[in-house]
């Protein structure tokens, strides 16, 4: 997930996205960490972000099983 990367260009906090997303401080600490998080979230993260799901999350190499 390139959430870091985006939220940086778009010249935002942490707890700005916060309060944009409405997803806790915490939680986008860790997406930033880990890399993911589930859809309901990243769904909300993009809206504020004002990106769409395909920008924000890396969906490259995924294979349909």
């Amino acid at each position: 997930m390139k959430l870091r990367e985006i939220r940086k260009v778009k010249g935002l906090s942490v707890p700005a996205l916060y309060r944009l997303s409405g997803v806790p401080v915490r939680t986008i600490e860790d997406i930033e960490k880990r890399g993911d998080c589930k859809v309901s979230t990243a769904k909300k993260l993009a809206a504020a972000l004002e990106v769409t799901l395909d920008e924000l999350c890396d969906f490259q190499g995924i294979k349909e099983s």
